[in-house]
């Protein structure tokens, strides 16, 4: 005896598309640039980190006024996975990197800063990205 499965998966516009073609309109944007910069895992990384809830990025984190008080890093420095120095020698290896990392991804912490951009639009991004680099290594 033969047995036929039919399986039927209805995807609706609204809950599908409606993010995918909200971050496509950022695509020619600096801060999503920047964004496509960073490797999948740091991506996943940094994606995780905001799903978790549990750690709030700081904004201006490259100009660390207490930098011994708290764990102060923008998504750009926890996606790189750095963290916040806990000495003066780390101080100044970070404030070289903090200068590197800052002139590299400057569109993205300029909008992250300035509150362009919210962890939900970053979380968005993050997934679209990541799915339209899947679907190009499957092609």
């Amino acid at each position: 005896m033969r047995y036929l499965y039919w399986v039927v998966h209805l995807q609706f516009e609204s809950e599908s598309t409606l993010p995918a073609r909200m971050i496509a309109k950022h695509n020619d944007e600096s801060w999503f640039k920047d964004l496509k910069k960073l490797t999948n895992d740091e991506l996943m990384r940094m994606y995780t980190t905001i799903r978790s809830g549990g750690y709030e990025f700081a904004k201006d984190a490259w100009y660390i006024p207490q930098p011994f008080a708290k764990d102060q890093r923008c998504p750009v420095m926890v996606a790189k996975g750095y963290s916040t120095p806990d000495t003066p020698q780390k101080m100044i290896r970070f404030q070289d990197t903090a200068k590197t990392l800052e002139q590299e991804f400057r569109g993205f912490i300029d909008a992250w800063d300035f509150g362009l951009i919210t962890k939900e639009i970053i979380s968005d991004a993050i997934l679209f990205i990541l799915e339209r680099r899947t679907i190009a290594i499957m092609e």
